[in-house]
Parts: C-alpha cells; sequence; structure tokens
C-alpha cells in the first residue's frame, strides 16, 4: 500500500469509527425503549423487531472492531514505511 493510501484511509477511518458508535448508540437505545415501554402489539412480532435489532447491533459491533484493527494496522504500515526511508 502507498504511503498516501495509507494516510489517507487513516484520515478518515477516526469519522467511520464515530458514525458506527452512533449507529450502535442508537440502535441500543431503540432496543432499550422496547424493554421499557413494551408495545401492545403482537409478541412474536416484538419479539422479531427486538432481535433485529440485537443483530444489527452485534453486526456494528463487529464493524466497529474491524474498523479499530485496520486503523492498527494501517499505524503499523505507516510506521514502518517512515522507518524504512530512514
Amino acid at each position: 500500500m502507498a504511503d498516501m493510501e495509507i494516510y489517507n484511509r487513516l484520515a478518515i477511518l477516526p469519522q467511520e469509527i464515530q458514525d458506527a458508535t452512533n449507529e450502535k448508540l442508537h440502535w441500543e437505545e431503540m432496543l432499550g425503549l422496547f424493554w421499557e415501554h413494551p408495545p401492545a402489539l403482537d409478541p412474536e412480532f416484538v419479539g422479531a423487531r427486538m432481535q433485529l435489532l440485537r443483530d444489527r447491533i452485534r453486526g456494528l459491533q463487529q464493524r466497529i472492531s474491524d474498523l479499530l484493527q485496520e486503523q492498527n494496522f494501517l499505524i503499523v504500515c505507516a510506521i514502518e514505511h517512515v522507518r524504512q526511508r530512514h
């Protein structure tokens, strides 16, 4: 990976991590509302919706983890590129 590619990706990763974190928090709040104020709907529908939210949250947790791993990898790559020049 070229230096500029590494630096450009490192520049945008924090925003992607923040966006995924904000989205995860949003869905956690939505899930919390189901627990605090269970709607007077079909219990099967509510259960399915809650499971959908849990799955979405799990997916976002994985996305955040993947982004953090990528960020760490790119930091190491950037350090290696700097070392190679000296």
